[in-house]
């Protein structure tokens, strides 16, 4: 028995240990979150349904102001001026107040809004294909640039607008700078470092494709996922997909997997952050170490639909439901936590991840095992 428990001890000894993440605060109210932005500050601006809602970075309510028809897209400036688009074909601007500082009605419902970080340009997308420029509140110029407008980016004076006829870009000035249609519509585009991502989603969702550009439209490379990838996220120096094809994906700018951990599941949103990653399902959500192992799980009593990491070191999650007769959604932020012991930086691309459920499995087998022992002594 002595030569059995042994091993088990060696094994117990040489496994990571890890700080499972705690609870900081955490921030409720009724209806759906439809869109969370935070900025450089950690400040968080919610599309929170009938509602502009503003928090702080330690969670308190500094704004909440009503909106016209659900509050369906949202961004935020580093000044804290926060951007709110519709479905009543609204894109409004706060600050403040708890009326708009400034308000315009585009043609459809407001899938997408994007602010520059000093607050004096904003750029929103309808549901009719047009997008919209904004200066300090007045509309500069408008354009169509497909039958859908999905997502919208303004990153160093240039604006990427994904639609059902690609990725295009412009300047301010309303210049077209370059397109491309990389084979299917561009649902989300994220600026990665000094990379432009688009994820190409057909209208069938039976695949999906990262692209990657330069800032001048040259395409660097594309991974293929066979599956809907819903979500991609990127912290500038890494990027994470996440969807309904079996598995968490996190790449190197270059295109090079550092690690894909298996998720039995449909990912509703993704985020990534110095090689963390986290990712809600269902009605959970887990946390990937920087070694590809999931570190943390937590299940909750509603539907898990959006994650973040906040620049103040922490990391967020939004549950609740949808429900006309039960409508609400809770925040949560979590401490990161001593997770990991091992950098992706320095380790092989995992294919796998290690569930803390299972170390706990060989915990009880070694606490077994010794029992065992200590009856046979």
């Amino acid at each position: 028995m002595r030569s059995l428990f042994v091993p088990f001890v060696i094994i117990l000894l040489s496994l990571p240990v890890y700080a499972a993440p705690s609870e900081l605060w955490s921030y409720s109210d009724t209806c759906a979150v439809f869109s969370m932005a935070l900025n450089s500050d950690g400040y968080i601006g919610l599309a929170f349904g009938y509602y502009a809602e503003l928090l702080s970075p330690d969670g308190k309510l500094l704004l909440k102001a009503p909106t016209r028809g659900i509050a369906y897209s949202t961004a935020l400036s580093g000044n804290n001026l926060l951007i709110i688009g519709t479905e009543g074909s609204w894109v409004q601007a706060f600050n403040d107040s708890k009326r708009p500082i400034w308000e315009y009605r585009l043609r459809s419902p407001v899938v997408t809004v994007s602010v520059s970080d000093n607050g004096s340009v904003a750029v929103a997308g309808d549901a009719s294909g047009y997008i919209y420029l904004f200066r300090d509140g007045k509309l500069s110029w408008e354009k169509k640039v497909g039958n859908y407008t999905w997502s919208t980016v303004i990153s160093n004076g240039v604006i990427y607008v994904g639609s059902d006829s690609g990725i295009r870009a412009f300047s301010l000035d309303g210049k077209s700078l370059w397109s491309s249609f990389p084979g299917a519509a561009v649902r989300k585009i994220v600026v990665a470092g000094d990379r432009v991502v688009a994820l190409a989603v057909p209208k069938s969702e039976e695949w999906s494709e990262l692209v990657v550009f330069t800032f001048n439209g040259k395409e660097l490379w594309r991974k293929r996922f066979n599956g809907y990838t819903r979500t991609v996220d990127s912290d500038g120096r890494a990027i994470a997909v996440a969807g309904s094809f079996g598995n968490v994906t996190l790449f190197s700018l270059n295109g090079k997997l550092i690690y894909e951990v298996p998720l039995i599941g449909y990912a509703y949103d993704v985020a990534t952050m110095d090689n963390y990653t986290v990712v809600s399902f269902a009605k959970e959500a887990e946390l990937i170490g920087q070694n590809g192992s999931v570190v943390w799980f937590q299940r909750f009593n509603g539907t898990a639909y959006h994650v973040a990491f906040s620049p103040r070191g922490y990391f967020l999650t939004e549950y609740g439901s949808h429900d006309v007769q039960n409508c609400y959604s809770v925040i949560v932020a979590w401490s990161l936590g001593n997770v990991s012991t091992e950098t992706a930086s320095t380790a092989e691309p995992q294919k796998a991840g290690t569930n803390p459920y299972i170390l706990a499995g060989l915990l009880a087998v070694v606490f077994i095992l010794g029992a065992l022992l200590w009856r046979k002594r």
